[in-house]
């Protein structure tokens, strides 16, 4: 397994997902049920959500706002 790409998305977290979203593909590029996720660390503006068997997939706070309001 190699490092994946670092593409802008949006996290959503409910009772029962944990997902990211790829708004401009209008794609979901991860999800998993939040019952699969074994734990997390933080450091900075990156977070690393630990799922499954120990995969991960980490996330980071964007510099600024890419998104549109209304």
């Amino acid at each position: 397994f190699g490092r994946g790409a670092e593409i802008p998305c949006v996290l959503g977290i409910s009772n029962e997902f944990v997902v990211l979203l790829d708004l401009g593909a209008k794609e979901v590029v991860f999800n998993c049920f939040t019952g699969d996720v074994i734990g997390w660390s933080a450091e900075g503006a990156a977070l690393r959500i630990y799922h499954g068997r120990g995969d991960l997939v980490s996330v980071r706070a964007g510099s600024g706002s890419s998104g549109s309001s209304g």
